[in-house]
């Protein structure tokens, strides 16, 4: 079915990020037998690897067990995306790294507590972040960035990759916001532009403060048309992940037809040498700076991706943790 499986087995967290509606804490939440059954379920079928999302994960009482469980079962590599606030204290860490945890993928907003806390909406994290990632950093194991993308918060983007690499994060995929999920019209100001994110990808970019210097970020959510020459190996297309998401329940789902990864298509893009790849615009971000900037990639100049198109946790590394 997929190599990759995402297991969102409630919406509960500890922040309440601007924007974001994973934190009903009395919504519906899967057991620990109904989690394990669909790690068993989507195992048997062929996933090889295991993204815990959520909601915050870590405030699941039956993490380790869950964790645990996916190693027993065969899943060669399992991956925690998480704010980091519990990583923080090292027991914690430390029962993480011991269930089996083989890599974690911070939440970032800002490279400043005043603008995360702004933005979690939670006085506090951004220092619990930080030491998490120190805590994590101490146990060896892979940790890379999701860095969620406002308006607000897109001329921070080179000083946010700057400084979480220097804490330890190798790679940073770049999340657009998104008013998929809500009606409220006020945050449709926190959508970025494409044109204004791909300028500051851009600047992060030319940082090279990676020795593979243009391969250490992943741009989601921006149509291979809106990417710039100097930022083609961003460009990511949701289909070649290869990732099914199971959501509390039994809703099971490939990425790529998600309204976050898509769907909006103009006549113009049936033209396109990509258009066979191409997820689209989200539905959203149309709504709200239209869709001039999608233009069709004529035949000879469609970059040429040589590997790109999957974010970095989603290829191989060699032998699992």
């Amino acid at each position: 079915m997929a190599r990759w499986l995402e297991l969102s087995a409630d919406y509960r967290c500890n922040n309440r990020c601007q924007g974001c509606f994973s934190v009903d804490d009395a919504g519906p939440s899967m057991t620990t037998a109904e989690a394990i059954e669909t790690l068993r379920f989507h195992r048997e079928r062929g996933a090889e690897w295991l993204w815990l999302g959520g909601g915050e994960p870590t405030l699941r009482r039956d993490l380790f067990a869950l964790v645990g469980a996916a190693r027993d079962l065969g899943f060669s590599r399992v991956r925690l995306q998480t704010n980091g606030m519990l990583l923080a204290y090292p027991q914690f860490a430390r029962r993480c790294f011991e269930a089996g945890v083989s890599e974690i993928s911070f939440g970032l907003r800002s490279a400043t507590a005043q603008t995360h806390d702004r933005l979690t909406r939670t006085p506090g994290s951004f220092d619990l972040l930080v030491r998490g990632i120190a805590e994590w950093k101490k146990l060896g194991r892979p940790m890379e960035g999701d860095v969620l993308l406002y308006r607000s918060n897109l001329p921070e983007l080179p000083e946010i990759v700057r400084t979480f690499h220097d804490l330890g994060l190798a790679r940073f995929s770049l999340w657009l916001f998104s008013t998929t999920d809500t009606s409220d019209a006020s945050l449709d100001a926190e959508v970025p532009r494409i044109q204004d994110a791909m300028a500051e990808i851009a600047r992060t970019m030319a940082l090279r403060i990676d020795d593979d210097a243009t391969r250490f970020i992943t741009s989601l959510h921006t149509p291979p048309c809106t990417v710039p020459e100097e930022c083609k190996n961003a460009i990511f297309f949701p289909a070649e992940l290869d990732l099914v998401v199971a959501n509390t329940g039994g809703h099971h789902f490939r990425l790529e037809t998600s309204p976050i990864e898509g769907g909006h298509y103009t006549p113009r893009c049936a033209a396109c040498a990509m258009r066979p790849r191409c997820n689209g615009a989200r539905r959203d971000y149309v709504r709200i700076h239209g869709d001039a900037e999608l233009q069709p990639l004529p035949k000879p100049r469609a970059p040429e991706l040589d590997g790109a198109g999957a974010p970095f946790f989603a290829r191989d590394r060699g032998p699992a943790v």
